[in-house]
């Protein structure tokens, strides 16, 4: 392993706090498409990004 690589603890802990409320969001709703086999979260993830970005 080099010196540059990142595990995700370190890769989550340099997000913003804006960036980790998505990646928290998204989780969710890939988490909810598990119990739903037809789930589509197109429209969920962008309702989320919107949400959070100005």
């Amino acid at each position: 392993m080099s010196n540059n690589a990142r595990t995700e603890k370190h890769v989550v802990e340099d997000l913003s706090v804006e960036e980790r409320a998505l990646l928290k969001r998204v989780l969710e709703i890939e988490r909810a498409k598990l119990h739903v086999s037809a789930f589509e979260a197109t429209d969920d993830i962008l309702a989320a990004v919107k949400d959070i970005m100005p």
